[in-house]
């Protein structure tokens, strides 16, 4: 992070004078409404301060802050999803920001607001009814491939994918049934699904500069897959049969996929899995709430490399993970090291263990309530991490980053 100058600008009133009658003339009436409409009460509602403070000693490079949109346009009537942009007081300059609205109604639920805190720094914000002079780059994308159907999602750090029923109406693909998550390592900040999907299934698979698909799934929960453990045996849903996308950047993107019903001990269980994903971020947000008519023993878990893995993980008092850290498998070129990791909410988590091929942390869910985890992912290549030990203090920071939110505070 590049340090920022304290300085402040501010903009100060002039006044001219001049002579006139001391008598009510209209004109004199006239200017002196005019000069009523300018004084600074009048103008309270032009914009309105926005402060995020990272209360953690840590920095936080690409913080999201999450603004009431509701609280804005309360001070801010002419504020809209076309007409918002934040302002940066300390340069003039503007901030990426994004409203999100996710029911489609019209009405965000939120403004996101891009930004990056030093340790227990505060930065305050103007913003305003006034639409940005540009787009922003998009710094995430969900997407869906009509062909495959497949889902997939990025961040400027790292890709991700996952199979709908139509890959089994393929010809030329095998009828993968897999609910299973696809890691598509990168080295580049670009935002690669849709080039990579255009290059085609063999060409993703070898690594042209920007990485490539060398993480195998098949009939596993892959990298942070979700299942179900009945009977001592981990149940999984088929394939995707339905998706939607909600959000698609510059900041965040949002999209959800519905599974089932499927069988698990009995008990006929629906998924629906809403998946989000930040700018900056090696971990996704995903959100698994179920149908059944009693409680879901759920789990989310890691498979196992043919190379190895070096597994571990860190209990903590808000979140705890489990990770795995290895070499990638070495077909077509594969190269560096992975590591492949869940955060859960401390408070949720069952147990952590190994179950034959995989790595689980198992979660009770009850109808209806979202169960929530975290899914990442780093390649020693990408320059983020170059071992297992950076690899463990990326998931501590997150960790960490999750149990202390960042503070925002509107019109103070």
């Amino acid at each position: 992070m590049t340090p920022r100058s304290s300085a402040h600008s501010f903009w100060r009133a002039s006044s001219s004078r001049c002579s006139a009658s001391r008598s009510a003339s209209p004109m004199r009436t006239f200017l002196l409404a005019l000069l009523a409409l300018a004084a600074p009460g009048a103008l309270a509602q032009a914009a309105v301060t926005v402060t995020v403070a990272n209360p953690l000693d840590q920095p936080r490079p690409d913080a999201v802050a999450e603004v009431p949109w509701a609280t804005l346009s309360a001070a801010l009537p002419g504020l809209g999803p076309d007409a918002v942009r934040v302002i940066d007081p300390a340069t003039e300059a503007e901030v990426v920001s994004q409203p999100l609205d996710l029911d489609a109604d019209g009405t965000p639920e939120h403004l996101l607001i891009l930004t990056g805190l030093w340790p227990n720094e505060t930065r305050a914000f103007r913003v305003e009814a006034v639409a940005p002079d540009s787009a922003y780059a998009p710094r995430v994308h969900a997407m869906h491939d009509d062909y495959r159907d497949d889902m997939a999602w990025e961040s400027d750090r790292i890709a991700w994918r996952t199979y709908g029923k139509g890959l089994w109406e393929a010809d030329e693909f095998q009828p993968l049934v897999s609910s299973g998550i696809d890691v598509w390592p990168k080295r580049t900040r670009d935002l690669i699904t849709e080039r990579w999907y255009e290059k085609g299934h063999d060409a993703y698979h070898i690594d042209s500069g920007e990485g490539a698909d060398f993480y195998s799934v098949g009939t596993t929960l892959g990298a942070g897959g979700t299942g179900v453990w009945a009977d001592g045996d981990l149940v999984r849903p088929e394939n995707f049969d339905g998706w939607r996308i909600l959000a698609d950047g510059p900041i965040r993107a949002v999209f959800e996929m519905d599974y089932g019903p499927f069988d698990a001990g009995g008990q006929s269980v629906s998924e629906t899995k809403r998946i989000t994903i930040d700018a900056g971020r090696h971990l996704y947000r995903q959100e698994s709430t179920y149908t059944a008519d009693g409680p879901v023993p759920a789990v989310v878990g890691l498979v196992d490399r043919p190379e190895g893995v070096v597994a571990s993980t860190r209990d903590g008092a808000d979140w705890t993970w489990l990770a795995l850290w290895g070499p990638v498998e070495r077909k077509n070129g594969g190269h560096g090291e992975l590591g492949t990791a869940v955060i859960v909410p401390s408070a949720a988590l069952g147990r952590t263990a190994r179950e034959g091929r995989h790595y689980l942390a198992t979660v009770d869910a009850t109808p209806g309530v979202p169960v929530v985890s975290y899914v990442g992912a780093g390649w020693t290549a990408s320059g983020d991490v170059d071992s297992v030990a950076d690899w463990w203090a990326l998931l501590d920071a997150e960790a960490a980053r999750l149990g202390a939110p960042v503070v925002v505070t509107v019109g103070e």
